[in-house]
């Protein structure tokens, strides 16, 4: 059975189908977990920095122009929350 587009499912998420928004986690859960686990090393925070980013990305559904690639999206939410995390009195420690 072929799998729904990330655009399909994006739709159906704005429409309020979790199952949809679910499934989009699922795909790209993986990616995620990597770029944080490269910026902030293999620690505890990894899992709670990718809720993070999937609530974030589910409140901004609505302003998803799909100008990028989910994947891509997502990734600089997790870029944007590591550095976050990693900054301390304004000074961050990774360099984007």
């Amino acid at each position: 059975m072929e799998q729904p587009s990330d655009e399909v499912l994006i739709g159906k998420s704005r429409a309020g189908d979790m199952a949809a928004f679910k499934m989009l986690v699922m795909r790209h859960e993986g990616k995620v977990a990597g770029v944080i686990r490269s910026m902030l090393g293999a620690t505890p925070e990894v899992e709670d920095v990718g809720q993070e980013v999937f609530i974030r990305f589910y409140d901004a559904l609505s302003k998803f122009r799909g100008d990028s690639q989910v994947s891509t999206y997502l990734v600089r939410i997790a870029i944007y929350f590591c550095c976050m995390r990693n900054c301390n009195d304004g000074y961050c420690k990774v360099i984007i």
